[in-house]
């Protein structure tokens, strides 16, 4: 496992002591402009992290934490998803809670449980 963090430049200062395999300062207030730019960095970043880690017979993953605005998160998730399907590179967001995704995806809580039934969640 390798970690990687990304933390917007006005909350960099609140991280000293803690420790990543790597991590990335980003704006604070990313446009449409920039936001793939910082996308194509965080890309990048995690890939060389992966390739490090199948140098090592370890748990094969990148745990990224963010402490950052929203527009990273929803980069993050794109990233999670397109990289696990393209690339075969594990992202794991642990600061998300599942359940609060499903909520925030629809308002309906039983929408919700229908999709993480047909997501291969629980079978209840």
């Amino acid at each position: 496992m390798k970690t990687f963090f990304v933390c917007s430049e006005t909350r960099i200062g609140e991280h000293g002591g803690e420790e990543y395999d790597d991590f990335i300062e980003v704006e604070n207030a990313p446009t449409t402009d920039t936001i793939e730019d910082w996308a194509n960095r965080i890309r990048d970043r995690v890939r060389k992290l992966w390739h490090e880690e199948m140098k090592e017979d370890e748990d094969k993953r990148i745990v990224v934490t963010l402490d950052g605005p929203s527009p990273y998160n929803a980069m993050l998730v794109d990233l999670q998803i397109l990289l696990e399907e393209e690339e075969g590179i594990v992202i794991e967001l642990p600061y998300l809670d599942p359940e609060d995704i499903l909520r925030n995806t629809t308002g309906d809580l039983e929408a919700a449980k229908v999709l993480e039934r047909l997501e291969g969640g629980n079978d209840a």
